[in-house]
């Protein structure tokens, strides 16, 4: 059943939300590798996210980067990243324990899904592919643009709190540090 919600008006939907993990190989992985290169963000966006037509080649050249897909009801509605090195260099004296960290980067869903919770039952229902890319994660941390008050409220929805912590990023500009605990 949909229901409207008040900020976008868009419906929401009751369907499956699943993240799907595109570093394998077969059909369906190059179904959906396929699919999320076509995924463009909303123009207005564009300053807050890299696109997976840059960052999925990226992560298919560093073994600690795993991409996965957002399935609504089977069909890619976004994408994103799960980083266990790289950007995890900015997170010391953040982050516990760095080894069993790790940094959601480049989620984002296509316009016509966003306002809808997907965004946050996505983000809620990640510690198992976290746990399936890095069995020994205990948390995960992801990096948001000030200003970008929609990705604040819906990561704190999913169980992220911020941690009064600011990283500057020359191109970027300031990024607000949440934090997850893996359950």
């Amino acid at each position: 059943m949909a229901e409207a919600t008040e900020d976008t008006g868009a419906a929401r939907t009751d369907a499956a939300v699943d993240l799907v993990r595109l570093d394998g190989s077969g059909p369906e992985v190059e179904r959906l590798r396929a699919a999320v290169l076509r995924i463009r963000v909303a123009p207005g966006q564009r300053s807050l996210v890299t696109e997976a037509v840059e960052t999925l080649p990226r992560a298919d050249a560093d073994p600690g980067r795993t991409p996965f897909a957002v399935l609504v009801g089977g069909e890619p509605a976004g994408f994103g990243i799960i980083d266990r090195g790289g950007a995890l260099a900015d997170l010391a004296g953040i982050a516990a324990d760095t080894a069993r960290a790790v940094l959601l980067r480049a989620f984002y869903l296509a316009p016509q899904w966003q306002g809808r919770g997907i965004g946050r039952r996505a983000c809620a229902g990640i510690d198992p592919l976290v746990l399936d890319v890095h069995p020994g994660a205990a948390e995960v941390f992801v990096l948001v643009n000030e200003g970008n008050r929609a990705a604040e409220r819906a990561y704190a929805a999913a169980g992220f709190a911020a941690l009064g912590t600011r990283l500057a990023d020359p191109v970027a500009g300031p990024r607000t540090v949440l934090r997850k605990p893996v359950a």
